[in-house]
Parts: structure tokens; C-alpha cells; sequence
């Protein structure tokens, strides 16, 4: 159900401030874009110029931001003494010491060097839930990351899901972790989306590999050092993928679109690893009894029409399972059609042999009225907190903090469903002390 925002915020400049007017400064307009990046960390000066991922070169003349050779502005009354480039990001330092961040528009961050080592907020992960902290509109646009932290903190949550497609979102939350969450024991776990990205569902593998992989690289580094674990894509199984059944059986699934289905998770994966080998990747499927793709990535099986498959694919792994699981769909651990009462989370206990996170859990939208909300979530958080040791279930995430549909908090962000008090009371009546 998560999806990123098309607006997510971009990592472009734009006018005003010290440089208000748009100069070159002498520089030669025509300066072209350059094809090595600069190693994260490296500062103008000493350096010349610095490259970004995008191939911008960016420069200092004057207390200036040169972008390709055109001024822009940080919004500094000051003028600007440093360039830095770290973790995917440029940063200016004015001459009072204060940083800004690019983006659009540049962002005060403060006088804390952004090379300073921030660790991970939380130290507990059970009880978490989303939002669209990073989306370019809506609600969650309109909020500080200080407004949503104080409804994290009073919730009790530790840990909060939130979407990321490009460079841009991934700086939001990064910014977020870097100041009003820092030291707040609440951390954030980013989604990646490829399907806000330009993933073909219908492509090649290779290609959908590669828009993965450089798609995971982007929005990884910025939150390096930030995060403790990354989910990998996020119910990619529900565009076309399915072809019959439930989706517990290999003949359910597409032999033609097994191929991007498979690239673009193991290009995620790939990417965070190789900017974070730390960082943990999960991934997950949106369809309820779709546990079965996730058997077939684990053990390098393909759909070909068979009841078998076709065994021979490099097998993809992960370091957490996490899954959905919605009030229509019923029970977690007695599910699936025609009584046939499977228990799902055995199921992945035994796959996979690693923790298991529910990343998405719920209620039936506008179909459960506010008083079903807060009865399901009762015995919802009732079961989970009970089987979370049976079963190595490490973190549930509710969907959502705010919606109109299924938030503890409406549209408005400001209306709370009578769930919100469940939701709460439930978390302070028992806490989970476990470790990132």
C-alpha cells in the first residue's frame, strides 16, 4: 500500500540569498558536466571543483555556489567558505560556520558538520509504523519532522517507515535523523520504490537490475551511517505479477514478468550493500498468501507453467523477511482459502530462518468503523506482542499514522480515531526492550 510521492523533493538550486542574482562570475557559462565523481567526503577547497553522482560540477567563487557555472543560491546572508560532498549530497559551509544542504530549496542544517557520526536513534524495534515523512505533498509535507516525531514519541513507536524513490527523499529523512530525531529513540526505516523510479514490470532483467541497483545507490547514500536496515522494493508483486491462484503456488506466477520482479530486488540489494555492507535488506510482497515468490527468489526458482518451476537462478537472500498483513485478510497464523488454515508465519519461519518484520499491518480502510478499528488493533498488538518470540517477529509497523482510511490520526493530521488511544495505552502497558 505505501507508495512514494512523485514530488519527492529533488536535488536541484534555486535563486535568492547571498548570491540572489544568478552570475558566472567570470566563470565560463559553458562548463560541462564532468564524468568522475568526487569521493564522498571531499571538500572545495582544496580541491578545485567538486562532481556529484549527476555529474554537476560545483564550485566556490566569490562566497558563491557555482553550479556548471552558474551561480545559485543557499539562501546564506553570508557567504559561502567550503563545499563539501558526502554521502551522495553537496553541502556549503558559510563563514559563520553554518551549513546548508542543496536542495530545492538549499536548507539550513545547522553548525554540526554533517561528516559527524550520527548513530541509529532507536535501540528498541518492535512496535513501529508508517508514513510519507519525504513525499512533495500532502499532509506530511505540510509537518516538521519535529511534529511528526512528537505523535512517534507519544504513540510509543521506535521505529517509523517511510518511503524513498530518488536522492531528494532520501536527504529528507536523512535530515530528519541528523536533527530533530538524533537522539530521539526513534529511528527510521526507508522503503525503496522502484515503482515511483521507472521500473518496467514487463522488461528485462538486466534492465530492471540496473534501474535497482543505481536507483538503491542514490537514495542509500545519504542515509549511510543513519539507518540499520533498508526495505527492498515494496509489494512489487501486485502489478501483473500474479497470474492465477492465491499466490501460494508457483503456476500463480507470471513466467514472463518473473524476470524484472527478480532484477530489480536483487539490484536494490545489491546497491545498499555496496554503498552500506552494514545495512540489513529486507523485502517483502504485498499479495496475502504470496509467501511462495518469496520461497522461489530464496531458492533461484523461475515460473515456467509447471508445479515446480524451473530451478537454476542465482538464489536471492535477504537479511529479514518482512510482510504485509491486512484485517481482510484474516488470521496470520490460520489463513488461506477454502479453510485451508496456514500458518503463514511458520511458513516464513521455516524458509527463511531470519527475523521477521510486518511491515505493513492494518485495518479494513472505511469498511471498519472507528470503534472496529480500535477493537482490531487490541487484538492485533494482543497477538503480535504474544507470538513475537515463537516466531522471531522483530518489528510490526501499523499502516498508517496518518490517513484518511486507515490512520490513527485523519487527513488532517490533527483528528485522532478513537484507535490512536488503543494504540497507545497498549504500547505503555507493554514495552519491548529489544536491540537494533
Amino acid at each position: 500500500m505505501l507508495m512514494a510521492g512523485a514530488g519527492g523533493a529533488a536535488l536541484t538550486a534555486c535563486g535568492g540569498g547571498f548570491d540572489s542574482t544568478d552570475a558566472s562570475g567570470g566563470l565560463p557559462t559553458d562548463v560541462s558536466k564532468a564524468s568522475t565523481v568526487s569521493l564522498s567526503g571531499a571538500t572545495a577547497p582544496p580541491a578545485a571543483s567538486l562532481t556529484d553522482s549527476a555529474g554537476t560540477v560545483w564550485t566556490l567563487l566569490n562566497g558563491r555556489v557555482m553550479k556548471n557555472g552558474t551561480g545559485v543560491s543557499t539562501g546564506s546572508s553570508v557567504a559561502q567558505a567550503l563545499l563539501l560532498y558526502f554521502n551522495g549530497i553537496i553541502y556549503a559551509q558559510n563563514a559563520s560556520g553554518v551549513w546548508y544542504q542543496n536542495g530545492s530549496p538549499w536548507k539550513n542544517i545547522g553548525t554540526t558538520d554533517p561528516r559527524n557520526v550520527v548513530k541509529p536513534s532507536n535501540t528498541s524495534l518492535f512496535y513501529g509504523i508508517n508514513g510519507h515523512m519525504a513525499w512533495g505533498s500532502g499532509i506530511y509535507f505540510t509537518m516538521t519532522a519535529e511534529q511528526q516525531l512528537a505523535i512517534l514519541k507519544d504513540l510509543g513507536v521506535t521505529m517509523y517507515r517511510c518511503d524513498t524513490a530518488d536522492a531528494g527523499m532520501s536527504a529528507t529523512l536523512a535530515m530528519a535523523l541528523r536533527g530533530a530525531f538524533a537522539g530521539s529513540g526513534v529511528g527510521i526505516m526507508p522503503v525503496l520504490n522502484p515503482r515511483s523510479a521507472g521500473w518496467n514490470p514487463t522488461g528485462t532483467e538486466a534492465a530492471a537490475y540496473s534501474l535497482g541497483y543505481d536507483m538503491a545507490v542514490r537514495c542509500a547514500q545519504p542515509l549511510k551511517g543513519l539507518v540499520t536496515h533498508v526495505e527492498c522494493g515494496n509489494e512489487l508483486d501486485t502489478i501483473g505479477l500474479q497470474i492465477g491462484g492465491d499466490g501460494s503456488q508457483t503456476t500463480d506466477w507470471s513466467p514472463s514478468q518473473w524476470p524484472a520482479f527478480r532484477g530489480v530486488i536483487r539490484g536494490m540489494i545489491a546497491g545498499v550493500k555496496a554503498v552500506d555492507p552494514t545495512i540489513k535488506c529486507g523485502v517483502n510482497v504485498g499479495i496475502p498468501m504470496a509467501y511462495r515468490a518469496l520461497q522461489m527468489l530464496w531458492n533461484g526458482i523461475s515460473p515456467n507453467g509447471t508445479a515446480m518451476g524451473i530451478s537454476g537462478a542465482a538464489p536471492l537472500q535477504w537479511d529479514y523477511t518482512t510482510y504485509h498483513w491486512y484485517h481482510s485478510s484474516g488470521k496470520l497464523e490460520c489463513a488461506g482459502r477454502n479453510n485451508a488454515c496456514i500458518n503463514v508465519l511458520q511458513v516464513l519461519k521455516d524458509s527463511f530462518n531470519v527475523p521477521i518484520w510486518l511491515t505493513e499491518w492494518g485495518w479494513s480502510g472505511s469498511a471498519d468503523s472507528p470503534s472496529a478499528q480500535s477493537a482490531y488493533v487490541q487484538e492485533t498488538m494482543a497477538s503480535y506482542y504474544a507470538i513475537k518470540d515463537k516466531y522471531n517477529i522483530e518489528c510490526v509497523m501499523m499502516y498508517a499514522v496518518i490517513d484518511q482510511d486507515y490512520g490513527l490520526i485523519q487527513a488532517d493530521g490533527v483528528t485522532k480515531n478513537p484507535a490512536y488511544a488503543t494504540f497507545r495505552n497498549f504500547v505503555v502497558a507493554n514495552p519491548v526492550k529489544t536491540t537494533a
